[in-house]
């Protein structure tokens, strides 16, 4: 049975096989090429070998995953923030710097690892993926806040459908560099950036569709606190979008260019010594709006921020109000 299914949307019809599901899966071109190779994609539920077929909208495009070769998933004991949790599902506040699952670049200590010791006694979790179980969607290690969890295969494939046809609404919190006067949309076309390939971009000749809406909360001098609406769920989109508009956002290490030193002459010692001494992006994911599976029960939940965040926030007030 195929782990991965996914509706071809208007907008990636025309692409080729092999780039579609490596856009999907996040898995380089040559790793799906391989999985085509072995009778692991098909197309409408006929299996397809050739890399170079065009999808179109509409076609249901399943690949069987295979596991890494020696990876493991071993239990690894540690706390859960839960927000909620029924028989069918689980709502954590991930923390920042936790990796939702193993990848290529780090497979030990990850959330996932975290949950088959806390759902240790759920054949139907641990059977649910082999290498993501319960995973419909993620954050980035350094982003913290809401995380949706499935805990068997059904709920899994229901909300990932929720989330492909964009049925969930998020709302996340940033702290970005300079001022933001008004509300406005982002909507540049995202891909692998053509030189680093570890990065995305809209300098890409392969990008996929991506739209995000941000809102100024507080406006400071050298700052501005954003909502952020994402209305697609690209790799990295709010990064990159916040930073080719030329706010990136305090403390990302990829997409921002840290504490230069025309920033530091415009910021006070204090938030210069919190700048300093930053391990993550300000980065939450606050509110995550869904329809449960089972019950059809529209459920929102929200995740308080960061200390790190609220103490930024608290010394930008501060100032702003001398």
């Amino acid at each position: 049975m195929p782990n991965f299914k996914f509706i071809v949307a208007a907008e990636d019809s025309g692409q080729r096989i092999d780039v579609f599901l490596a856009g999907q899966t996040q898995k380089s071109r040559t790793v799906i090429q391989e999985h085509l190779k072995k009778n692991c994609v098909t197309i409408n539920s006929q299996p397809l070998t050739k890399y170079s077929i065009r999808i179109q909208a509409g076609d249901e495009v399943a690949i069987d995953l295979l596991e890494d070769e020696g990876l493991a998933l071993e239990p690894v004991e540690a706390p859960l923030s839960i927000l909620f949790e029924d028989e069918h599902l689980l709502v954590i506040n991930k923390e920042q710097g936790i990796v939702v699952h193993p990848a290529a670049g780090h497979r030990g200590d990850t959330l996932v690892h975290h949950l088959l010791h806390y759902l240790g006694e759920s054949d139907s979790f641990v059977s649910s993926s082999s290498i993501r179980p319960g995973i419909v969607h993620r954050l980035d290690k350094g982003t913290s806040g809401v995380l949706l969890v499935a805990k068997n295969r059904e709920v899994q494939d229901s909300l990932s459908h929720q989330f492909k046809n964009r049925e969930v609404k998020k709302v996340y919190e940033a702290l970005v560099w300079g001022q933001i006067q008004r509300e406005g949309v982002l909507k540049n076309a995202i891909g692998r950036d053509r030189v680093h390939r570890q990065k995305m971009s809209s300098k890409t000749s392969q990008g996929r569709s991506a739209e995000t809406r941000f809102k100024p909360s507080e406006i400071f001098r050298s700052y501005t606190h954003l909502l952020v609406f994402p209305l697609t769920g690209r790799t990295h989109q709010i990064r990159v979008h916040l930073s080719e508009f030329g706010h990136s956002i305090v403390g990302d290490p990829i997409y921002g260019k840290g504490l230069t030193a025309k920033r530091s002459e415009e910021i006070s010692d204090g938030i210069r010594q919190v700048m300093a001494n930053l391990e993550h992006p300000f980065l939450h994911a606050r509110t995550l709006t869904f329809t449960h599976p089972l019950s059809k029960q529209v459920l929102e939940f929200e995740a308080p921020r960061p200390k790190s965040f609220d103490t930024i926030l608290a010394l930008l007030r501060a100032e702003n109000s001398l």
